[in-house]
């Protein structure tokens, strides 16, 4: 460790570059291991940690190269600026969070009268997206003497806060936060104010099921109660609606492998005892793709042979399907089923067709026997607590009191965009309140397209899950155009 000249009779000690490396090598390794836990849980496609990863392995290469060189004295002022502890404070703030879904992500708005645009001027940068899109976590590690320095640059009054108190705290709160917003201009705010305002205008761009992201700034080297100006700029920052966490409130370190697996939401866990199976899902169920190593043939289109590069890494049946069905009742609707079975006659291969009888109960036999077979026609054994087979239900049976629940308005404006059978589908796992599972993308944007302006709040939304990766039928050469 580096030593500096006494402060109030105390000498500080600063960390060397090798401090830092090794450090540095702790924090890489973590983010390592947390990239292959993504990988083996096919989620490394969806979780954006990219960006962070490579900037502390810029931080690593350039520590290093402080290491390699012999005066350690000389390299000491690009130690002392080293952004390693910004980034050990950002991995800090992840270890605590749930439902992870990027780190370093910016986010754009538009201006008034404006469409929104990529322009780095109108946008910010947040470092965690974590709460499934819902929570979003800017670090700062400003000290109280640089915001009391930024302060002093502006050349700051302190007002009196008679005004303040006079308001009314209850009616006027949301009023307070737009006011601060569009009026009262940035070039007069501290850099921290500035950065939370955008903060603030890019969430307020973003709808998650009507609900827009909450903002949390962590300031660990922030000490409230000492200063009344600093006071009243985390005052400024509140009244805006973030929450804050500063000195007072620190966390202590984690240990990375404790919290690794609760950082990802499980999808299945909000799952309904009985779940209801979208058309694709059971076409999925008895592809060959799925059961089978199939080799690409020359008369494959592109979409074919994608899927069977996509089936080779991903294995969907034991690694996402089966969990997700595992130990709940599995229902379809007719017209489901009815549309699956026209697809699987007109096309399917032998072994599709005889997947096809056995999942969807065409012949009388136990669950053990349904498994046995199925198993002999797949390169996966079919798990025991896969509830077979799939039993079909008719709409109609929706309007048993029991199990129905009265669909908002909004389920009618859906309704009238879909086709029948998604009709059939969507609407019946909706009454019954029962999960959709389904891989049809472009229809569950279409609900969420027409649910984003029509619903009131969240409640109003369906239970789907979109598994997301499809698979379609192998089928036969004949029929089929590349």
């Amino acid at each position: 460790m580096a030593s500096t000249p006494p402060t109030n009779g105390h000498e500080r000690t600063l960390p060397t570059a090798a401090d830092l490396l090794t450090r540095c090598q702790l924090l890489l390794q973590e983010l390592e291991t947390f990239k292959t836990y993504l990988k083996s849980r096919k989620q490394d496609s969806q979780i954006e940690i990219a960006h962070f990863r490579n900037t502390v392995k810029s931080e690593h290469r350039t520590l290093q190269r402080l290491c390699d060189q012999k005066d350690a004295q000389a390299t000491q002022h690009t130690v002392n600026s080293s952004n390693l502890p910004f980034l050990e404070t950002v991995w800090g703030v992840v270890k605590r969070e749930r439902g992870l879904q990027a780190m370093q992500k910016r986010f754009y708005w538009s201006e008034k009268g404006q469409r929104r645009g990529q322009k780095k001027q109108n946008s910010a940068l947040v470092d965690v997206v974590a709460g499934d899109g819902l929570s979003w976590i800017k670090v700062s590690l400003l000290t109280n003497n640089r915001l009391l320095f930024d302060k002093a640059k502006l050349g700051w009054e302190d007002g009196s806060s008679s005004e303040e108190e006079g308001e009314d705290e209850v009616g006027e709160e949301q009023g307070k936060k737009e006011d601060q917003l569009e009026n009262g201009g940035d070039e007069d705010d501290v850099p921290l104010v500035k950065m939370t305002k955008d903060l603030v205008r890019a969430a307020r761009e973003v709808k998650i099921r009507t609900r827009s992201p909450k903002i949390t700034l962590v300031l660990p080297k922030i000490k409230e109660g000492e200063v009344d100006a600093i006071d009243k700029i985390l005052d400024q920052l509140r009244k805006l609606g973030v929450q804050l966490i500063t000195s007072s409130s620190a966390f202590s370190p984690i240990d990375f492998e404790k919290v690794m697996p609760h950082l990802l939401t499980d999808p299945f866990e909000a799952f309904t005892s009985t779940l209801n199976i979208d058309c694709t899902i059971l076409l999925a169920l008895v592809s060959d793709f799925s059961h089978c190593s199939v080799e690409a043939e020359p008369w494959f289109h592109r979409a074919l042979k994608r899927q069977v590069e996509i089936e080779d890494e991903e294995n969907l049946l034991p690694n996402l399907l089966y969990p997700a069905l595992a130990d709940r009742e599995l229902v379809c609707t007719d017209e489901a089923a009815k549309r699956m079975r026209e697809i699987v006659d007109t096309i399917g291969t032998e072994g599709e067709k005889e997947r096809t009888k056995w999942f969807m109960g065409d012949i009388d036999a136990t669950s053990e026997d349904v498994r046995g077979k199925l198993t002999q026609l797949s390169r996966f054994t079919l798990p025991a607590s896969l509830r077979l087979p799939i039993k079909t239900q008719t709409p109609d049976s929706i309007s048993d009191p029991t199990t129905t629940t009265t669909l908002p308005p909004s389920a009618s404006k859906v309704s009238s965009q879909l086709t029948s059978i998604n009709q059939s589908v969507f609407l019946h796992g909706w009454s019954r309140n029962i999960t959709t599972i389904t891989s049809n993308r472009t229809v569950v944007k279409q609900i969420e397209n027409i649910l984003a302006k029509e619903a009131k709040d969240e409640t109003e939304w369906p239970l789907i899950w979109l598994c997301p990766t499809a698979r379609s039928l192998v089928g036969k050469e004949k029929g089929r155009r590349e």
